[in-house]
């Protein structure tokens, strides 16, 4: 038999006031849910560890300090910290024994969890821990999202979707915010790229003449491009076509041929591929469906 001590030892280390959640399989399927979010303060220092959790972790320091350890890395943290964490790799927090911390945390997942997550660390260097300094409205939105779990209902799940949807765009936007280029000069060399394919892209020799215009090879100027927009200059260039072959059917009567060569994409057969691929129909359908020019 267990002892009811031993079942209210972390009362003597931690403060802590939480919510758990059971998403319904409607927010399983379609919304970032929450597994649990709560508000915690340290009474003295100790060590939680876990790992083989399905589950996101975004962690605020509010007061105080502390040391994360994730994947074997030990991460020192502070009050205007915010961390990010893969719950199924191993990781650990302890707090400081001279400023125990105060944290705001949520527990979460979702169908899009894993991206939005793989896109915090490319924003922030693979690192899982970004400075926001003043943690004011992540505390109040993960408060929030802890209220709401008192409401168990769809409308309710869809709310919390919507406030962890804010969390995570806050907490991207800071990371985003250390991933700029480096020099204007290479923010404006990016800019001019980007106009120089929107007024060449239909030319099929467009990255020689990308690398006549700015005389640099094509890899430093892709490193440049994708940088800052996140994006390659080959899915631009793609993109920038596909869009324009979009609009022509929308707009003009001009024959499949027509449109393929005057978007650049070149072929017939590779833009009916194109449209089955990301419309799920052939160009013909797609001018059927969403042209206003076309009548039965």
């Amino acid at each position: 038999m267990v002892k009811k001590d031993n079942l209210l030892l972390t009362t003597e280390m931690t403060e802590s006031n939480r919510k758990l959640h059971s998403p319904s399989r409607f927010a399983r399927q379609n919304l970032l849910y929450v597994q649990e979010a709560g508000t915690l303060q340290s009474l003295q220092p100790h060590r939680c560890v876990r790992e083989g959790l399905d589950s996101f972790l975004i962690m605020a320091v509010i007061e105080g300090k502390g040391t994360l350890e994730i994947a074997g890395e030990k991460i020192h943290v502070s009050a205007g910290d915010c961390a990010w964490i893969d719950c199924m790799q191993h990781f650990a927090h302890i707090s400081d024994e001279s400023a125990a911390w105060r944290l705001a945390w949520v527990h979460f997942n979702g169908r899009s969890a894993r991206s939005f997550y793989n896109l915090f660390l490319k924003y922030n260097g693979d690192g899982n821990v970004v400075a926001v300094s003043d943690l004011g409205e992540m505390e109040k939105i993960i408060i929030e999202l802890r209220e709401k779990q008192l409401e168990r209902n769809p409308l309710a799940e869809l709310g919390c979707g919507e406030m962890l949807l804010h969390l995570v765009n806050v907490v991207l936007g800071k990371a985003a915010d250390g991933f700029a280029l480096n020099s204007d000069s290479e923010r404006q060399t990016a800019g001019e790229l980007r106009n120089f394919i929107n007024a060449q892209y239909v030319e099929t020799s467009i990255m020689d003449l990308l690398t006549d215009e700015f005389s640099e090879n094509i890899s430093d100027l892709n490193a440049i491009f994708n940088k800052e927009y996140g994006i390659s200059l080959e899915e631009y260039i793609d993109n920038r076509r596909y869009n324009a072959a979009k609009e022509l059917l929308r707009f003009s009567v001009k024959s499949l041929t027509d449109i393929a060569r005057e978007s650049g994409i070149g072929d017939v057969t590779l833009m009916q591929r194109l449209f089955c691929e990301n419309e799920g129909m052939p160009a013909e359908e797609y001018r059927r469906k969403w042209a206003g020019w076309v009548r039965n």
